[in-house]
Formats: C-alpha cells, structure tokens, sequence
C-alpha cells in the first residue's frame, strides 16, 4: 500500500491510497482521481518532505549474522548476575534503601512481584525486571 498526497485546481488537498505504484499510476492516467471536496478531476501529486519506502518482506534479506533478542537478553542477565549484588527477597527494601541514601549506593538485583516492582517505579525507583528466557535463577 502506498499513500499519496494530491491537491485540486481550487487549492483542496486529499490523500489517495493506492495498492502500489502501478494502481496509483493507471488511475492517474486514467483521470479516475478526484478531490473528495469538489470532484474536479484536476488534481496534481504533491510532494512530501518525509517518505518511507518499505523493505521486502522476503526473509532472505534479514541478516542472521548478529544476535537475535533471545541472545541479547541472555548477555543482559549475565552481565547483570555477574555484575550486581543479589539480595534475594529483600530487592525491594533495598531499593528503598539505596535509593533513601539509607545504604550504600550500588548495583542489585533480586527478587520481587509485580505489584513490588509497580510501587518502585511509583516511588521514582529505577527497576528493569530481568527475564528469564532459560528457567536460571539469580
């Protein structure tokens, strides 16, 4: 699908959108284009600033050299689990804590629900929940 901008003799601008440049082209040459507003068939093709061409769809395109988000959010929980401090259940707490300035400031990671997790981030509490795409815990 494509879409194209149009504008009358009388100054009223439309949009058209055509199954592919070929629809749009045989239409055109057909006279078949015509403004909604005042169904003069004078219309000319007006010319966005922005266009956005669409890719192929076909899979042999897609590159499978780099990794794929599964791989990317395994490097993720391993650089997290090798690089924080797990804390367990106590995640939340602590949070709040390094957060307050009560503790230390540093990099956890633990454990929490959902409704916890939610009421960190109402508290201005930074938290990125891992996932967990291979059944590993911490």
């Amino acid at each position: 699908m494509i879409t194209i901008d149009f504008e009358c003799s009388s100054g009223h601008r439309f949009e058209g959108v055509f199954g592919d440049y070929d629809s749009f082209q045989s239409q055109s040459n057909q006279g078949m284009i015509a403004c909604p507003i005042c169904g003069t068939v004078d219309v000319k093709r007006i010319y966005t600033g922005c266009s956005i061409q669409a890719k192929s769809s076909d899979s042999t395109s897609i590159s499978k050299d780099g990794p794929n988000l599964f791989d990317l959010i395994r490097l993720f929980n391993t650089y997290v689990r090798q690089n924080f401090e797990y804390v367990g259940k106590d995640f939340p707490e602590i949070a709040r804590a390094i957060h307050w300035g009560i503790e230390k400031e540093r990099s956890i990671y633990g454990e929490s629900t959902p409704e916890e997790v939610r009421e960190l981030r109402e508290e201005g509490i930074e938290v990125v929940p891992l996932i967990d795409i291979d059944g590993i815990e911490h």
